[in-house]
């Protein structure tokens, strides 16, 4: 079976989403990924672990069972919502790259922008992509002031049943994974709608340093002037060896002594 590019970058895409859904449903069920004190160590089910004698670790399903306490039910379900609203968000995402690998492409012979000038010439598809663009911003707006909400709540429980260094470190990755993807959704979602893009949300490059530097190509005061750039072509060099190891380079007829 022949692979073509579009083939190539659906299942780029495919990959990357299935590695993503690991951090929405790891970084938004906070209250019951990251560990937590449960007061009662005596629970005969062994579903607790002690770590002293008056409270123990609560386990997955102590957290989700802990039905005389509303406010924890309460972001609980927030916590529920916000994977839904990710994953609703991953559908309209995944709808537009789809789109796009169908209907564009990408050709490092044209600089990113050159879309804008060509794409006047397909009335249809600059409507069609204005209008993913602009539910995918949506979509991204709504995920992501929710996720605030969640994240407000679930750290009022967490830090209420603060069990150690284990709740931090755990809490610090997920969120973290968590806020880079809200980022990139709305950087995404917004510079293409507002300038009628097709940034892919999945397809990312490695970049390549090609051009000099400002600070090699401005010229500077002489005292400064001394460059391992030059320092090959200088003429008539000399290597001068210490103990056997070191190595230095000094002009032909510049006698060094290594005083013992």
């Amino acid at each position: 079976m022949k692979v073509n590019n579009d083939l190539k970058e659906r299942l780029k895409i495919g990959a990357l989403f299935m590695f993503q859904s690991y951090k929405v449903i790891m970084g938004s069920l906070l209250i019951l990924f990251v560990p937590q004190k449960c007061e009662d160590s005596n629970d005969n089910s062994g579903s607790q672990f002690a770590f002293n004698s008056d409270s123990a670790i609560c386990s997955l399903s102590d957290n989700l069972h802990k039905t005389d306490d509303t406010f924890h039910n309460v972001t609980l379900g927030f916590n529920f919502l916000c994977v839904l609203l990710f994953f609703g968000m991953y559908f309209v995402e995944l709808r537009r790259e789809n789109w796009c690998v169908k209907n564009l492409d990408i050709n490092h012979d044209f600089p990113d922008n050159h879309l804008d000038d060509i794409i006047d010439q397909r009335p249809l598809v600059k409507a069609e992509l204005r209008k993913k663009n602009n539910r995918y911003f949506k979509i991204s707006c709504v995920t992501s002031s929710v996720y605030l909400i969640n994240l407000i709540l679930s750290s009022i429980i967490i830090y209420t049943n603060y069990v150690g260094i284990q709740a931090v470190t755990s809490y610090t990755s997920y969120v973290a994974l968590i806020l880079l993807k809200i980022y990139n959704s709305l950087f995404i979602s917004y510079t293409s709608l507002k300038g009628d893009k097709a940034l892919s949300g999945y397809i990312t490059e490695f970049s390549s340093f090609n051009v000099f530097d400002e600070d090699i190509l401005t010229p500077k005061p002489d005292a400064e002037k001394e460059s391992i750039l030059n320092t090959e072509n200088t003429p008539n060099n000399k290597i001068v060896t210490f103990n056997g190891t070191q190595e230095i380079t000094r002009p032909e007829g510049v006698n060094l002594e290594l005083a013992i």
